[in-house]
């Protein structure tokens, strides 16, 4: 009798989970294209001091067609272009302007170039790298189309 309940049971189990609605609507990705405007912030941690070093300027981001452009204040970033990709949570640069086999971590401007975490609403976008003692962040608003 107990083996007869224990199958019913996992009969009904098995026909109310085949009843049950299923979503599959994917959501698209938000594309982000247009012209932002804002900050750019590079934060360093030296721990032998154990103090922070932090550059914040004002950049303009173009964004078209997968491809960018950065402008605005240049003395510490680099005014350059090339193109991006992204996925619903990251987003890769690809400076073009980055000399062929160089580091772009010891270039003395900063490049917008490599993988970061990103969110784009339609109006904010926000994106950042970081490693153990560097941070890069940049919080952008959309400014035109």
């Amino acid at each position: 009798m107990k083996k007869q309940i224990l199958g019913l049971l996992t009969g009904l189990a098995a026909v109310a989970a085949g009843c049950m609605k299923t979503n599959n609507d994917v959501t698209p990705v938000l594309q982000p294209q247009g012209k932002f405007a804002g900050t750019y912030q590079r934060i360093h941690y030296a721990p032998a001091t154990k103090k922070y070093d932090t550059v914040k300027l004002n950049l303009q981001l173009e964004l078209a067609n997968n491809t960018f452009k950065v402008t605005g204040d240049t003395s510490r970033h680099a005014g350059s272009y090339g193109t991006f990709g992204y996925n619903a949570s990251q987003i890769q640069w690809v400076d073009v302007t980055v000399p062929q086999g160089s580091n772009s971590l010891n270039l003395p401007k900063y490049h917008l170039y490599g993988n970061y975490n990103y969110a784009y609403d339609g109006t904010a976008f926000k994106f950042e790298a970081y490693n153990d003692t560097l941070k890069y962040y940049y919080d952008l608003k959309k400014t035109t189309n």
